[in-house]
């Protein structure tokens, strides 16, 4: 599995909307439930982080990423062909390409499992997800069920 250069980050880019390292960590574990195999939220908290900054330096999420920050800019612009950025902006329930960054996020972190852990963080929309826009509280839900998969299995 290749590696972004360590000198790219994505950092800049989480900042432009609010996203920290920390609230990405600290909504994934609002999400833990207690497992005695798997240890208290402060053990399990070391390995999120791991986990997260593995993921992120993967070239394939990276490209997930950057796509979803690009469409990010794009949509409130009325950038994408075929959705004006009002509709965009009211993340309409036929709009599924934000559903389908996370879901392959989550996916190929994690495998199948994560599909499920995916719909449950996006449904209760936890932490920093629900002050997201669509493209963001996807690609970072994804980012989260499959790192929590990857922790507790």
């Amino acid at each position: 599995m290749k590696r972004y250069p360590a000198s790219h980050s994505f950092e800049s880019e989480f900042r432009k909307y609010g996203i920290t390292f920390e609230a990405m960590v600290d909504t994934a574990l609002d999400m833990y439930i207690y497992d005695p195999r798997i240890g208290s939220k402060s053990k399990v908290r070391a390995k999120v982080i791991h986990e997260l900054k593995k993921a992120l330096g993967d070239i394939n999420i990276a490209c997930l990423v950057s796509a979803a920050f690009y469409l990010e800019s794009s949509g409130p612009a009325g950038a994408i062909p075929g959705i004006s950025a009002e509709k965009y902006a009211s993340d309409p329930v036929d709009l599924l390409a934000d559903e389908i960054i996370g879901q392959s996020i989550a996916t190929y972190l994690a495998g199948t499992r994560a599909l499920f852990e995916f719909e449950r963080i996006d449904k209760l929309k936890p932490g920093i997800l629900k002050k997201l826009p669509p493209m963001l509280d996807d690609m970072v839900a994804g980012l989260i069920s499959g790192v929590m998969v990857k922790v507790c299995s």
